[in-house]
Protein backbone atom coordinates (compact mmCIF):
# COMPACT_ATOMS: atom_id res chain seq x y z
CA UNK A 1 0.00 0.00 0.00
CA UNK A 2 2.31 2.31 1.14
CA UNK A 3 4.49 1.77 -2.34
CA UNK A 4 1.27 2.27 -4.32
CA UNK A 5 0.82 5.85 -2.79
CA UNK A 6 4.01 6.79 -3.05
CA UNK A 7 3.76 5.73 -7.04
CA UNK A 8 0.47 8.02 -7.51
CA UNK A 9 2.00 10.75 -5.46
CA UNK A 10 5.30 10.14 -7.68
CA UNK A 11 3.10 10.95 -10.88
CA UNK A 12 1.14 13.74 -9.26
CA UNK A 13 3.94 15.99 -8.70
CA UNK A 14 4.83 14.66 -12.05
CA UNK A 15 1.61 16.11 -13.64
CA UNK A 16 1.55 18.87 -11.54
CA UNK A 17 5.35 20.23 -12.76
CA UNK A 18 4.52 19.30 -16.07
CA UNK A 19 1.79 21.74 -15.71
CA UNK A 20 3.55 24.33 -14.27
CA UNK A 21 5.75 24.59 -17.33
CA UNK A 22 4.31 28.02 -18.81
CA UNK A 23 5.71 28.96 -22.28
CA UNK A 24 7.08 32.12 -22.01
CA UNK A 25 5.72 33.11 -25.91
CA UNK A 26 3.00 34.15 -25.56
CA UNK A 27 1.83 36.01 -28.29
CA UNK A 28 2.14 33.33 -31.02
CA UNK A 29 0.37 33.78 -33.89
CA UNK A 30 -2.62 32.05 -34.36
CA UNK A 31 -2.78 28.60 -35.91
CA UNK A 32 0.92 29.34 -34.85
CA UNK A 33 1.05 28.19 -31.17
CA UNK A 34 3.57 25.41 -30.79
CA UNK A 35 5.03 26.14 -27.73
CA UNK A 36 2.77 24.84 -25.08
CA UNK A 37 2.45 21.34 -26.49
CA UNK A 38 6.10 20.79 -27.73
CA UNK A 39 8.31 18.55 -26.53
CA UNK A 40 11.25 20.83 -26.15
CA UNK A 41 8.68 23.71 -24.26
CA UNK A 42 11.03 22.74 -21.06
CA UNK A 43 14.23 24.07 -22.31
CA UNK A 44 15.22 27.11 -21.74
CA UNK A 45 17.75 29.39 -23.53
CA UNK A 46 20.60 30.49 -21.37
CA UNK A 47 19.83 27.75 -18.76
CA UNK A 48 19.71 24.13 -20.47
CA UNK A 49 22.81 22.27 -22.09
CA UNK A 50 23.36 20.42 -24.82
CA UNK A 51 22.98 17.32 -22.64
CA UNK A 52 19.48 18.34 -21.12
CA UNK A 53 18.37 19.00 -24.87
CA UNK A 54 19.49 15.02 -25.60
CA UNK A 55 17.83 14.36 -22.61
CA UNK A 56 14.99 16.09 -24.13
CA UNK A 57 14.34 15.41 -27.51
CA UNK A 58 16.46 12.56 -28.18
CA UNK A 59 19.25 11.67 -30.65
CA UNK A 60 19.21 14.83 -33.44
CA UNK A 61 19.04 13.29 -37.30
CA UNK A 62 21.86 15.57 -37.94
CA UNK A 63 25.00 16.93 -35.91
CA UNK A 64 26.76 19.64 -37.28
CA UNK A 65 29.62 22.30 -36.23
CA UNK A 66 29.18 24.94 -38.58
CA UNK A 67 32.48 26.76 -38.34
CA UNK A 68 34.13 23.40 -39.79
CA UNK A 69 31.38 22.68 -42.28
CA UNK A 70 32.13 19.14 -44.04
CA UNK A 71 34.37 18.03 -41.42
CA UNK A 72 32.95 15.55 -39.16
CA UNK A 73 30.88 15.98 -35.52
CA UNK A 74 33.71 16.57 -32.86
CA UNK A 75 31.01 15.80 -30.00
CA UNK A 76 28.84 18.63 -28.04
CA UNK A 77 31.89 19.61 -25.88
CA UNK A 78 34.32 19.76 -29.04
CA UNK A 79 32.64 21.82 -31.33
CA UNK A 80 33.62 25.21 -31.95
CA UNK A 81 29.87 26.14 -32.73
CA UNK A 82 27.26 23.12 -32.75
CA UNK A 83 23.97 23.06 -33.84
CA UNK A 84 21.63 20.29 -33.43
CA UNK A 85 18.63 18.92 -36.29
CA UNK A 86 16.08 17.35 -35.11
CA UNK A 87 12.81 16.22 -37.42
CA UNK A 88 8.88 16.87 -37.37
CA UNK A 89 6.49 16.29 -40.34
CA UNK A 90 6.39 19.53 -41.07
CA UNK A 91 9.26 21.29 -39.71
CA UNK A 92 13.07 21.20 -39.19
CA UNK A 93 13.81 22.28 -35.82
CA UNK A 94 17.45 23.48 -35.19
CA UNK A 95 18.83 23.79 -31.74
CA UNK A 96 21.57 26.49 -31.34
CA UNK A 97 23.73 27.40 -28.75
CA UNK A 98 25.52 30.55 -27.81
CA UNK A 99 28.70 29.41 -29.55
CA UNK A 100 26.82 28.73 -32.53
CA UNK A 101 26.37 32.52 -32.99
CA UNK A 102 29.86 34.65 -33.24
CA UNK A 103 28.49 37.73 -32.11
CA UNK A 104 26.52 36.10 -29.14
CA UNK A 105 29.56 34.24 -28.14
CA UNK A 106 31.42 37.75 -27.74
CA UNK A 107 28.51 39.07 -26.05
CA UNK A 108 27.96 36.24 -22.93
CA UNK A 109 30.34 35.54 -20.39
CA UNK A 110 32.32 32.18 -21.12
CA UNK A 111 30.28 30.41 -18.66
CA UNK A 112 26.92 30.80 -20.98
CA UNK A 113 28.28 29.98 -23.87
CA UNK A 114 27.84 26.22 -23.97
CA UNK A 115 23.86 27.04 -22.88
CA UNK A 116 21.16 26.99 -25.23
CA UNK A 117 20.88 30.22 -27.55
CA UNK A 118 17.04 29.19 -29.33
CA UNK A 119 15.23 26.74 -31.38
CA UNK A 120 14.44 27.35 -34.80
CA UNK A 121 11.51 26.10 -36.39
CA UNK A 122 12.36 25.79 -40.60
CA UNK A 123 9.07 24.71 -42.78
CA UNK A 124 9.66 21.79 -45.04
CA UNK A 125 7.14 23.58 -47.68
CA UNK A 126 6.67 26.97 -48.64
CA UNK A 127 4.42 28.99 -46.73
CA UNK A 128 3.42 32.38 -47.14
CA UNK A 129 2.97 34.92 -44.59
CA UNK A 130 2.11 37.39 -47.21
CA UNK A 131 -1.50 37.81 -45.89
CA UNK A 132 -0.34 37.87 -41.92
CA UNK A 133 -0.89 40.58 -40.21
CA UNK A 134 1.15 41.07 -36.76
CA UNK A 135 -0.57 42.83 -34.09
CA UNK A 136 1.42 45.75 -32.23
CA UNK A 137 3.51 44.05 -29.80
CA UNK A 138 5.70 43.22 -33.01
CA UNK A 139 8.47 45.25 -34.18
CA UNK A 140 9.64 45.01 -37.48
CA UNK A 141 13.68 44.49 -38.39
CA UNK A 142 14.76 44.22 -41.95
CA UNK A 143 18.17 41.87 -42.11
CA UNK A 144 20.01 41.61 -45.63
CA UNK A 145 22.03 38.47 -45.82
CA UNK A 146 24.36 37.00 -48.77
CA UNK A 147 21.94 34.85 -49.96
CA UNK A 148 18.58 36.27 -49.20
CA UNK A 149 16.87 39.29 -47.11
CA UNK A 150 13.98 38.72 -44.61
CA UNK A 151 12.07 41.16 -42.38
CA UNK A 152 11.82 39.76 -38.47
CA UNK A 153 8.94 40.47 -36.27
CA UNK A 154 10.01 39.85 -32.45
CA UNK A 155 7.83 41.07 -29.49
CA UNK A 156 10.98 41.13 -26.99
CA UNK A 157 10.03 37.68 -25.38
CA UNK A 158 12.32 36.13 -28.04
CA UNK A 159 9.57 34.55 -30.23
CA UNK A 160 10.68 35.85 -33.80
CA UNK A 161 9.13 35.11 -36.99
CA UNK A 162 11.51 35.88 -40.24
CA UNK A 163 9.52 36.67 -43.63
CA UNK A 164 11.76 36.50 -46.96
CA UNK A 165 11.41 39.71 -48.41
CA UNK A 166 13.82 37.97 -51.68
CA UNK A 167 14.11 34.98 -53.21
CA UNK A 168 16.54 32.86 -51.30
CA UNK A 169 19.89 31.27 -53.63
CA UNK A 170 18.55 28.41 -52.96
CA UNK A 171 14.98 26.36 -52.35
CA UNK A 172 12.07 26.93 -53.64
CA UNK A 173 10.74 29.82 -51.40
CA UNK A 174 9.10 33.25 -52.97
CA UNK A 175 9.07 36.69 -51.12
CA UNK A 176 6.03 36.61 -48.60
CA UNK A 177 7.24 33.31 -47.87
CA UNK A 178 7.95 32.19 -44.16
CA UNK A 179 11.61 31.99 -43.40
CA UNK A 180 11.85 30.40 -40.20
CA UNK A 181 10.50 31.02 -36.24
CA UNK A 182 13.07 31.31 -33.49
CA UNK A 183 12.23 30.47 -30.03
CA UNK A 184 15.24 32.24 -28.21
CA UNK A 185 16.27 34.99 -25.70
CA UNK A 186 14.13 37.73 -24.38
CA UNK A 187 15.96 41.17 -24.43
CA UNK A 188 15.42 41.10 -20.76
CA UNK A 189 17.44 38.39 -20.63
CA UNK A 190 19.89 39.43 -22.89
CA UNK A 191 19.84 42.78 -21.04
CA UNK A 192 20.88 40.96 -17.91
CA UNK A 193 23.41 38.66 -18.83
CA UNK A 194 24.91 40.09 -21.94
CA UNK A 195 28.07 41.88 -21.44
CA UNK A 196 28.68 45.81 -22.96
CA UNK A 197 31.05 46.36 -25.51
CA UNK A 198 33.58 48.04 -22.48
CA UNK A 199 33.82 44.66 -21.15
CA UNK A 200 34.47 43.06 -24.32
CA UNK A 201 37.91 44.64 -23.97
Amino acid sequence: MTVCRCLILGLFVTAVAGAAELCPYSNELEGFRFCENAAWRSLHPLVSTAAHVRRVLGQPIREDDIAHWGEPYPGDAKAEAPVLTYDSPKWEILIYFVRSNSGMRDEFPADLRDRLLSIDLIPKLRMSFKNVGFPAVYRKRHVIAADAAWDEYSDGSGLVYSVYTSKPDQGDERPGDLYRISYGLSDRARADHGRGPEEHR
